[in-house]
């Protein structure tokens, strides 16, 4: 199905189904299997589950199981049809949360969170370029902000439910992420076009020579890269940041990731209408430059104004950097080489964030102190425009 119009040319014709389907996938991969763990970790922290440290560190394990998936999806797009393959991600991300109410130690919820962090990963690689391959080219920014979204309106929904949920147990909010996932998953099972066949994203148009298109893609994913590292603070610390160490408790916490969500929900579709009239190119270097300052808005104020602006700009531009990364693929990179472009670009991601995650648990186990993570994070932003700046003279 798509949004037709008798009087609509082909070209600005939207597949809705595959759209919708994979909106549905993002929003379980990244927007639960991911983000919805951030407000878990206060939760578990007061429920008597683990200490701060060992929570922080079940959120860095899903960020290496994301590193896995992103290794793994492109091979098995090969050999799976890309329909199957997302069912099966789609149906391990649900089992995985059911399986994490069951309090059986570190150990077991590990297992299951490194799970979430490989299925989100395979989600990620496979459903997006799924869903803008059957997308016409002019259509493909408000598309991808649309499927990007997921990632936002996860966020806010976590924010809002699991401190309610938390209320009345850990159990008990793992449960309800359960049932919302498993009512993701019957929305994306179907609606995949049948000429699916992987991560490949469609026609680029610039006509860059083949070296160029090489080095500019490389910025790109330093580019890509470095946000990644960037973004960890405020994924995997924000919630116990605003809970604990400033003491303003989990409602505070819940609601500062809810502005967080609010500005995820609105920034890819935000970020795609602003590349359809100026490239995606100037729109990347734009939202690192922004992000960054908004991330190390953080490590100077604590003024309610700050983490209200901080929470909702990073939440603004962390979804919405996926859009202008896939965006900037397809306008640089002939259609044979997007493919390997966008996994590449993927994993590239799932390794800095994986080791940021990593590192930065480490340090805060060390000092108990998140604002140099803040610092750290706003410097590597600032690199990455600088990177993702040098390839708008490549063309």
């Amino acid at each position: 199905m798509s949004a037709r119009d008798p009087a609509m040319p082909d070209e600005d014709r939207i597949p809705l189904r595959a759209a919708a389907a994979a909106f549905a996938s993002v929003l379980i991969g990244l927007g639960l299997a991911r983000f919805a763990y951030t407000p878990m970790i206060p939760a578990l922290v007061e429920g008597g589950w683990y200490d701060g440290a060992a929570a922080a560190s079940l959120g860095a394990v899903n960020l290496g199981g994301y590193l896995a998936g992103a290794l793994a999806a492109a091979p098995l797009a090969r050999r799976i049809p890309v329909a199957t393959l997302i069912r099966i991600a789609i149906a391990l991300t649900v089992i995985s949360f059911a399986a994490s109410a069951v309090h059986l130690g570190y150990g077991w919820l590990a297992v299951w969170r490194a799970t979430g962090g490989i299925t989100g990963a395979i989600l990620m690689i496979v459903a997006v370029p799924a869903a803008l391959s059957a997308t016409p080219i002019r259509r493909r920014g408000r598309v991808a902000g649309l499927v990007f979204t997921g990632v936002g309106l996860g966020v806010v929904v976590s924010g809002q439910l699991v401190p309610i949920a938390a209320g009345f147990g850990v159990v008990e909010a793992w449960a309800m992420l359960t049932v919302f996932a498993l009512v993701l998953g019957v929305v994306g099972w179907n609606g995949w076009p049948r000429e699916a066949s992987g991560p490949a994203v469609g026609g680029g148009h610039l006509g860059v020579p083949p070296a160029a298109t090489g080095a500019a893609l490389a910025l790109i994913g330093l580019a890509y890269a470095l946000d990644a590292f960037g973004f960890v603070p405020h994924t995997l610390f924000w919630a116990d940041y605003v809970a604990r160490t400033l003491g303003l408790g989990l409602a505070a916490a819940g609601a500062s990731w809810s502005l967080f969500g609010l500005g995820a929900a609105f920034g890819p579709i935000t970020v795609g209408l602003v590349a359809e009239r100026i490239g995606f190119g100037r729109t990347l270097v734009g939202g690192l430059m922004l992000k960054g300052t908004a991330i190390g808005l953080a490590a100077f104020t604590t003024a309610p104004w700050a983490l209200a602006a901080s929470a909702a700009v990073v939440g603004l531009l962390t979804p919405g950097m996926g859009t202008m990364v896939a965006g900037r693929i397809t306008e640089i990179a002939s259609p044979h080489r997007q493919r390997q472009a966008w996994a590449a670009m993927t994993v590239s991601f799932a390794v800095a964030q994986s080791l940021s995650g990593f590192a930065m648990t480490e340090w805060y186990a060390v000092s108990g102190e998140h604002r140099p993570l803040f610092i750290a994070g706003a410097v590597a932003l600032f690199l990455g425009a600088i990177a993702a700046a040098l390839t708008l003279r490549r063309r």
